[in-house]
């Protein structure tokens, strides 16, 4: 992706998460417009710049929230890596199978996060949350990407997005 979309997403991400997808909310479960943007970074340029948005992002989640220093950091890190190499090996941004991939992401990094929080802190609801927030949100979160992508392909904005050398022919 061009430099300056970079700055314009690290700038603006954390504020729209945090208080402008209220009016998205959904029974108070939000989607993570950080996946999707990270979703769509990794199928647009590849697995290494789709990681290294994913580590910039995470961190930045990381400091402006209370999470442990470079855990988010590192699974959306891992969750470019792995957008990118579906990028590149299986799906376009056409795909209709997209919601599928997000989703499963999305549930994934929850499970990561329920466990982790789980060990860390100790025992917690972790049944019931998985099926109250963590799939619902999953869900949501597949629903809200595919709509984006749907947007990007719409209104061809790949190529504005791209820099030269990253476009397909």
């Amino acid at each position: 992706m061009k430099p300056r979309v970079y700055i314009i997403l690290f700038l603006l991400v954390i504020p729209v998460q945090a208080s402008l997808l209220n009016p998205l909310s959904l029974f108070g479960i939000r989607p993570d417009i950080i996946l999707v943007l990270l979703y769509v970074i990794g199928l647009l340029t590849g697995p290494v710049e789709g990681a290294l948005a994913g580590m910039g992002l995470g961190l930045l989640q990381d400091i402006s929230s209370a999470s442990p220093l470079g855990f988010d950091a590192l699974t959306r890190g891992l969750f470019g890596l792995s957008a990118g190499f579906l990028g590149q090996q299986v799906l376009d941004i056409a795909s209709p199978a997209n919601i599928i991939f997000l989703s499963a992401f999305c549930l994934l990094e929850g499970i990561v996060v329920s466990i982790f929080m789980q060990a860390l802190y100790g025992s917690g609801p972790y049944l019931s949350m998985l099926f109250t927030s963590t799939l619902p949100r999953a869900v949501y979160t597949g629903l809200l990407g595919t709509v984006v992508l749907q947007f990007i392909q719409d209104k061809d904005l790949s190529s504005m997005l791209l820099r030269r050398s990253l476009q397909k022919e």
